[in-house]
């Protein structure tokens, strides 16, 4: 561990609030470790994993993310999708296989996802093919 990390952990767990070393917890795991992509993805599973409260954690996101713990995996996993799909490495994969590999249990999730944003993702494809 770099002098750096062990500083930052010494202050994350002794010197900081809960609430600060609740934020610090839960960007490791669902950025860092990217949380987001696990089809199995949800509020409890990640409460248990953060060793915290469902309202703890729904709390949490709503307080430094200003949306619920689903809408933020949602977001996520569909940015990745776009990345994913838009890198020229990928040309050969099936649609199919790059939304799999992107946190989504099925096909209809995806397809319900888009249609429920559906201004979010016109959005993004009039930035990128206009």
């Amino acid at each position: 561990m770099t002098i750096a990390n062990s500083i930052k952990f010494f202050f994350i767990k002794f010197l900081s609030k809960k609430e600060m070393r609740n934020k610090f917890l839960f960007e490791h795991h669902f950025f860092t470790n990217r949380y987001y992509l696990n089809p199995a993805a949800n509020e409890i599973n990640m409460s248990f994993i953060l060793n915290m409260t469902v309202s703890e954690l729904n709390q949490t996101v709503l307080n430094h993310y200003e949306q619920d713990f689903k809408a933020l995996c949602d977001m996520y996993r569909f940015k990745h999708f776009w990345e994913e799909f838009t890198n020229p490495l990928n040309a050969g994969l099936s649609v199919q296989s790059i939304i799999s590999s992107c946190g989504f249990s099925s096909t209809k999730d995806f397809n319900s996802l888009i249609t429920d944003h559906k201004e979010a993702s016109r959005d993004i494809l009039m930035r990128n093919f206009s």
